[in-house]
C-alpha cells in the first residue's frame, strides 16, 4: 500500500488568476460547443438571422476547429491542476513522458497497425506531425492524467498495481465513448474495414495502465476536492455524446 504524505489540508486551495482564466475559457468553449451542437446551429443556419457578423464567424470557428481547441484548453487545465497537486517541475516531467510516449506509440501504431489495429489519421483533428495530429498526444495527457487523479481521489489507499488497473479501466471507458464520435461523426481517424477492433480497447487498457504504473509520480494529491479532473472528463464526454446524438 502506498503511504499518503500529509502535504496540505484536504480542501481546495484558492486558484490563482491563470487557473481561473484557463478554466473559465474551457467552460466557455465547452458551453458554446454544446449549444451549437445540440441546437444544430451552423453558419448556414444563422446566415439570415439578425445577428452580427462576428457571431457567424465564431460559429464557423467552432465548427472547423472546435475540438482541437477544446483538447488544447483541456490540456492546459489538466497541466495546471497537476502542477498544483504535485509541483510544477513534477507536472512538467510527467507531461513530457506522456506526450513523448503517446506520440511514439501512435506513430508506431499508425505505421504498423500495432498495438491498436489498422487505422490512419486524417487532417481534420489539427496540424499533422508526421502521421499523427499534434492534438493526439495532448488528448492522451488529458485522459490519462485526469483518470489518475480521479482514481487517487476515490481510492487514495489503493496499491500502485490496483491504481494502474483502475486508471486503465477509466481510460478505456473514455475511449469507448470517444471512438464512435471521432471515427463515425468527425472522421478524425479511419479504421480499416470501417469497424473498431476489440484489440483497440485492450491496447488502451494495457498502455494507459503501464504509463500510470511505471511513470506516474508517487506523490499523492494534495487537494483532493479539486473538481477539475472530473469536470474535464465529464464535459468532454458530454460533447462527444452530443455530437453522436445529433
Amino acid at each position: 500500500m502506498r503511504s499518503l504524505p500529509i502535504l496540505a489540508p484536504a480542501k481546495v486551495a484558492g486558484w490563482n488568476l491563470v487557473e481561473k482564466i484557463a478554466f473559465a475559457a474551457f467552460l466557455f468553449w465547452s458551453a458554446a460547443g454544446l449549444t451549437f451542437t445540440l441546437g444544430r446551429i451552423s453558419p448556414d443556419t444563422i446566415a439570415h438571422w439578425p445577428v452580427p457578423g462576428w457571431l457567424i464567424q465564431f460559429v464557423h470557428l467552432c465548427q472547423q476547429t472546435g475540438d482541437p481547441i477544446l483538447i488544447l484548453l483541456a490540456f492546459i487545465n489538466t497541466h495546471l491542476h497537476a502542477a498544483r497537486q504535485w509541483t510544477p517541475a513534477i507536472a512538467r516531467r510527467w507531461g513530457l513522458i506522456v506526450l513523448v510516449c503517446a506520440f511514439g506509440i501512435e506513430t508506431f501504431g499508425t505505421i504498423t497497425s500495432l498495438p491498436f489495429g489498422d487505422y490512419h489519421y486524417t487532417d481534420r483533428f489539427g496540424p499533422m506531425l508526421g502521421v499523427v495530429p499534434l492534438t493526439i498526444p495532448f488528448a492522451w495527457h488529458v485522459v490519462v492524467t485526469n483518470a489518475l487523479f480521479v482514481i487517487r481521489t476515490v481510492a487514495p489507499h489503493a496499491s500502485r498495481l490496483a491504481e494502474a488497473a483502475l486508471a486503465g479501466l477509466l481510460c478505456t471507458l473514455y475511449d469507448f465513448i470517444l471512438e464512435p464520435f471521432a471515427t463515425t461523426v468527425k472522421h478524425y481517424w479511419i479504421w480499416a474495414g470501417g469497424s473498431i477492433p476489440p484489440l483497440n480497447y485492450v491496447a488502451w487498457f494495457v498502455l494507459s495502465a503501464l504509463l500510470v504504473r511505471f511513470f506516474a509520480p508517487t506523490l499523492s494529491s494534495r487537494f483532493r476536492l479539486d473538481p477539475r479532473p472530473v469536470l474535464i472528463l465529464v464535459i468532454t464526454v458530454m460533447i462527444f455524446l452530443a455530437g453522436e446524438l445529433t
